[in-house]
């Protein structure tokens, strides 16, 4: 693959060569416009699959001090 500027784009002939840094990047994208009525509620999902982590996470803790309780030392100083 050749770095050199082809025929067909001639906005990189005409830069200063001094310039010619990141010349070819395009624009930054405007941004989008506000959400739409299906779209907006869409951020319960996101809360709704963190307490599920959450609440999965606390049932290991429990489980785990419970299968472990008499093994652990806990007067250790």
């Amino acid at each position: 693959m050749s770095c050199s500027p082809t025929t067909n784009d001639r906005r990189l002939t005409t830069i200063n060569p001094r310039k010619v840094y990141n010349s070819a990047v395009n624009a930054p994208v405007p941004s989008k416009p506000a959400a739409d009525d299906k779209h907006q509620h869409r951020h319960s999902i996101y809360a709704a699959e963190a307490t599920g982590l959450l609440l999965m996470a606390v049932l290991l803790l429990v489980l785990t001090i419970i299968r472990y309780w008499r093994y652990i030392p806990w007067s250790a100083r």
